[in-house]
């Protein structure tokens, strides 16, 4: 009874640092950057959230495809409200995501970064939870059937915001439609996943446009340099300038699709990879599945259907948790309900671990 008690208690200081997470104020939260050993021996950045604590559990944070990594806002918010339930918290950097690189050995770093944070001192080997959010829960999961994890394994995964199959996730990129037990919903794509998909992909076609230039283009979009991206911009052809006005504010037209379509199919081999589809269903792990009803990055159906494929999972599809903040825009009575609908699953996610 304690247990069961104690879990509601957890998931309520949980949710309540995700509500009162205020961006405005993320120079005010504690942590702690220190290092792990890269490939090369080389230090690579963890952000690390201690909470007051002794002899807690620690969970892991892998990051999805983000040039913010361990700053991205949404992270910190993860990283400080898992800290205020009680748990010691890692975000660690993974060099190719936090440069956009959509890569195999991406889930290589995984592997060898969960392998190396066993070795910090605040952290007991049989006592840590693995959280893979948005792209990067994809590698997380092909990383978990690695060797290096399962050395021990974590006691759980927790898969936030991810993909189940690259081909029905970029249907969604193309179409903004979803379609779920017979009714369809219709959400703007984020620009985002265009450009991810240009920035990894274009090169790697034949094509007319400047792939080159267009390609270090996104790259400075990428770090947020403006200047550069107009400089470059201004040396373009009129044709590539058409191309990527449209990549860098999402639009999919007919150009674009036939493009998506070249960049797949030259690159399937790689998708496939790293495509859960293909391997789901050989997990062994107990996967907590969470997804944003109204994400723009990847919608919500991905996660039904992984969570279907998974051979031991619970899945929360939430109307509050989307891919970056708590939503406000709907009634008092609908926000009570999803929020007792989250507490609900995290005190079972958060029991389950014990």
């Amino acid at each position: 009874m304690f247990s069961f008690i104690n879990s509601y208690i957890s998931a309520v200081k949980y949710i309540i640092g995700l509500v009162k997470f205020n961006e405005d104020k993320i120079t005010q939260i504690d942590f702690k950057d220190e290092t792990y050993k890269g490939f090369e021996n080389d230090d690579i950045i963890v952000r690390v959230f201690y909470t007051n604590k002794k002899h807690t559990q620690s969970i892991i944070i892998f990051p999805g495809a983000s040039p913010y990594a361990e700053e991205h806002p949404g992270m910190i918010m993860l990283g400080n409200a898992l800290r205020n339930a009680g748990y010691n918290v890692f975000l660690p950097r993974i060099p190719n995501l936090k440069n956009l690189l959509l890569v195999k050995e991406n889930v290589d770093w995984f592997a060898h970064c969960y392998q190396e944070l066993l070795k910090h001192h605040s952290i007991n080997q049989n006592d840590v939870m693995v959280v893979g959010l948005s792209y990067g829960g994809a590698n997380l999961l092909k990383a978990s059937m690695d060797s290096r994890m399962n050395n021990p394994a974590p006691k759980s995964i927790l898969s936030y915001g991810t993909y189940y199959s690259i081909e029905s996730a970029l249907d969604f990129f193309i179409s903004g439609k979803i379609k779920y037990k017979e009714e369809e919903f219709n959400i703007k794509p984020h620009e985002w996943g265009t450009i991810v998909l240009f920035y990894n992909f274009f090169k790697t076609i034949d094509s007319n446009h400047d792939k080159k230039k267009i390609t270090e283009l996104l790259k400075y979009r990428i770090e947020d340099n403006h200047d550069k991206v107009d400089e470059l911009l201004r040396k373009l052809s009129k044709d590539d300038q058409q191309l990527i006005k449209k990549v860098l504010e999402g639009v999919v037209d007919d150009q674009i699709k036939n493009i998506i379509d070249k960049m797949l199919s030259t690159n399937i081999e790689l998708l496939e990879y790293l495509s859960p589809s293909n391997w789901a269903s050989n997990i062994k792990n107990k996967v907590f599945v969470i997804h944003g009803a109204n994400d723009s990055m990847v919608p919500f159906t991905e996660s039904t259907y992984l969570a279907n494929a998974l051979p031991d999972s619970k899945l929360l599809i939430s109307f509050l948790y989307e891919h970056r903040e708590i939503s406000t825009d709907r009634g008092p009575i609908f926000k009570l309900k999803e929020l007792l609908k989250m507490v609900s699953f995290f005190a079972y996610y958060f029991r389950f671990n014990k």
